[in-house]
């Protein structure tokens, strides 16, 4: 598995895109503290809810539509991190709407990137071994953790006043944001990457479940 090609894709889009996202959500206190938001229960709860929604979004979307008019997993992979990457741009505007509706995004595409995540590495390696495969796969949700957390925590540092045991302001975590964009938005490219090279194979497995419906 790891010979292939499609899986360091797959493992680089999940670190630069879910996993950033995770990461956010766990600093979410914080970051709104800094920017003076001090309602910090109803963004926690709302990322909670958000997070819960998205892992359910693609049960749901396979419950009331047929396969033949879902894209491929990949391409909901495309279309799921890119949403991460315009909230994390979002986040550059000040104001208490943007942090809302950034936590929203993030919150429902990161809980469905984590739900179809396990479809994705079954039907690109296969059912054996599956549980290992995975496993290997979300091996980077700690490494990408503490890699962006780090980050994150050396930039709040560096923008605390002398003195000051807390940074307040935009400044605290305005050069993270833009780090976090730029690797989420290289993420997206790599979720493309991803997509076509897999779009044959997942067209050919789609020919084969209707002929079998069909039949």
């Amino acid at each position: 598995m790891v010979q292939r090609t499609e899986f360091w894709l797959y493992v680089f889009v999940y670190f630069l895109g879910p996993t950033i996202g995770i990461v956010y959500l766990n600093n979410l206190g914080q970051i709104a503290e800094s920017r003076r938001c001090y309602q910090t229960a109803s963004l926690v709860s709302l990322s909670s809810s958000f997070t819960f929604f998205g892992r359910l979004l693609p049960s749901l979307l396979d419950y009331f539509f047929s396969s033949k008019y879902l894209p491929p997993r990949p391409a909901l992979l495309l279309l799921l991190t890119a949403p991460i990457t315009a909230a994390l741009f979002l986040l550059l505007n000040s104001s208490h709407a943007a942090l809302y509706t950034s936590t929203a995004v993030i919150g429902i595409c990161t809980g469905a990137i984590t739900s179809i995540a396990v479809s994705i590495t079954s039907e690109l390696f296969g059912s054996r071994n599956f549980a290992v495969n995975h496993n290997v796969v979300v091996a980077n949700i700690p490494v990408g953790s503490f890699c962006f957390g780090y980050l994150a925590a050396q930039v709040y540092e560096s923008e605390t006043l002398a003195g000051e045991s807390k940074c307040m302001g935009m400044s605290c975590y305005r050069r993270t944001f833009l780090v976090w964009g730029q690797l989420s938005c290289f993420g997206v490219v790599l979720a493309f990457l991803l997509y076509n090279r897999t779009r044959v194979f997942y067209g050919k497995r789609l020919k084969a479940l209707n002929s079998f419906l069909n039949h």
